[in-house]
């Protein structure tokens, strides 16, 4: 496989990929700032938390762009490019899913204090 044949199949799973990756360090980093925020400042776990909704959303157009690039090929591909399309729209569900997961994490961590243990 050509190395842009491989790099176009990688912008189908960016979706798949970065939504989940966003919220794992989303939850770790929020835990991780936990301690120290309840000593100084509150903003770093809503900053931390959206920056990463911000990288699950770059995957969610990644992933809407491959679709959109792809979807006349699906006519004129032998194979019906069928594979590729479906995981393209699993990414770009997957992507929006975890950027609200992402949100609601953000929106519980302004509500409630961290020095609450």
């Amino acid at each position: 496989m050509t190395e842009a044949a491989e790099r176009s199949r990688l912008l189908y799973w960016a979706g798949v990929a970065l939504g989940p990756i966003a919220w794992g360090l989303n939850l770790q980093g929020v835990y991780v700032l936990a301690h120290f925020s309840c000593e100084g400042t509150r903003m770093s776990g809503a900053i931390l938390s959206g920056v990463l909704a911000i990288v699950a959303l770059v995957g969610t157009f990644i992933s809407a762009r491959a679709v959109r690039r792809s979807a006349g090929a699906e006519w004129s591909d032998a194979r019906g490019g069928g594979p590729r399309s479906f995981m393209a729209w699993i990414g770009v569900r997957m992507g929006v899913l975890f950027a609200l997961v992402i949100a609601n994490q953000l929106a519980a961590s302004l509500l409630i204090s961290p020095c609450l243990r």
